[in-house]
């Protein structure tokens, strides 16, 4: 399918469209201090229709929360449980490429092999509006150096692509090409001037040179990382998690049933690498007990074992992590060091 046009005004009266047959309009909202947030826009209508940044906290929140109750316990002494069901019907809009990027990776995660359910509901029922940049959205960013940005390349079901005067829009699924068949009267065929149009602000994104991370896999799993980097980088680390709840690509967690007498829920909450406690077995023994190796996990698992399982880093340069870390360790002058 060719690109198409619409203007702001008829994606205002798209989206309303969209609000009519879902039961959440997840979409960026403008909040104190002008952070960016996403939030349920359904009934408020404060949702951005293009906004300059990233949100503080990515989309994976409403997929896989902190804390989410997976099983009703029955009776814990005769095994008996009820999975958890999700059957709303959410749609995801202005989500940024890295984010984009991330969804697919995550979905990989939870969905081949033994496939998670509860995640499956969730995006069988989603619909996500990818909003393309035409700048970065901050000086630390570096999605086009890790092939997750500016422009996503799968992953959404519609994507915009902000022009002066409206947006270009590409279906990527055929999700999006029934949205866009039920309301054709707001899409126009975009022109050649306006598919010219995003290669132009495309010029001015920086134009660093790709990451090798196919090489820098090979670095790390031949252990040629110093160990003083793996020192330095545990000694900064103040285990504050800002990296793994920020991270869109974080899916580590674990399990705790919470029960009254015999009764209770089971509940999965999101747990990660730089915690202690997060190898240790039931007998106390941990097979990393230093600090340094705690936090190295994370980095490994990012750019090494992934690349490794999905053929791409689990990193998708958001910069979110850097932003956030009060150790300032960062995940970009790590992986400019290793590949030196």
């Amino acid at each position: 399918m060719k690109r198409l046009f619409i203007s702001q005004e008829n994606l205002k009266i798209l989206i309303r469209d969209l609000k009519k047959s879902c039961d959440e309009f997840i979409a960026p909202k403008g909040e104190h201090l002008e952070d960016i947030i996403f939030g349920d826009a359904k009934q408020d209508n404060r949702e951005l229709l293009n906004y300059k940044g990233n949100s503080i906290i990515s989309p994976r929140e409403f997929l896989l929360p902190r804390t989410e109750i997976i099983f009703e316990i029955k009776s814990a002494k005769e095994n008996r449980m009820i999975p958890r069901e999700d059957k709303k019907k959410r749609v995801f809009y202005g989500v940024r490429s890295c984010d984009i990027t991330a969804l697919v990776l995550m979905r990989k995660f939870f969905l081949e092999g033994f496939a998670d359910i509860l995640y499956r509901q969730k995006l069988d029922n989603s619909i996500f509006i990818s909003l393309a940049c035409n700048e970065r959205c901050s000086n630390l960013a570096f999605c086009n150096q890790i092939d997750s940005g500016p422009i996503a390349k799968a992953g959404f079901d519609l994507q915009l692509l902000p022009l002066d005067s409206g947006f270009l829009v590409e279906a990527g699924t055929n999700k999006g090409k029934q949205i866009i068949s039920r309301n054709k009267k707001l899409f126009l065929r975009a022109t050649a001037l306006q598919e010219k149009e995003p290669k132009a602000k495309l010029k001015d994104f920086p134009g660093e040179a790709k990451i090798d991370y196919k090489k820098l896999a090979k670095i790390m799993q031949a252990d040629k990382i110093k160990t003083s980097v793996w020192e330095d980088i545990g000694t900064r680390c103040v285990v504050c998690s800002g990296c793994i709840t920020l991270c869109p690509t974080c899916s580590c967690f674990s399990i705790a049933d919470r029960l009254r007498n015999d009764k209770g829920v089971r509940m999965r909450y999101c747990d990660g690498c730089p915690y202690a406690g997060f190898t240790r077995m039931a007998g106390g023994a941990t097979p990393f007990p230093e600090h340094k190796d705690h936090i190295r996990r994370f980095f490994e698992h990012k750019l090494n074992v992934d690349v490794q399982r999905y053929k791409r880093p689990s990193c998708v340069g958001c910069a979110r992590c850097i932003r956030t870390c009060p150790g300032n360790i960062s995940i970009y002058k790590f992986i400019q060091e290793a590949l030196k």
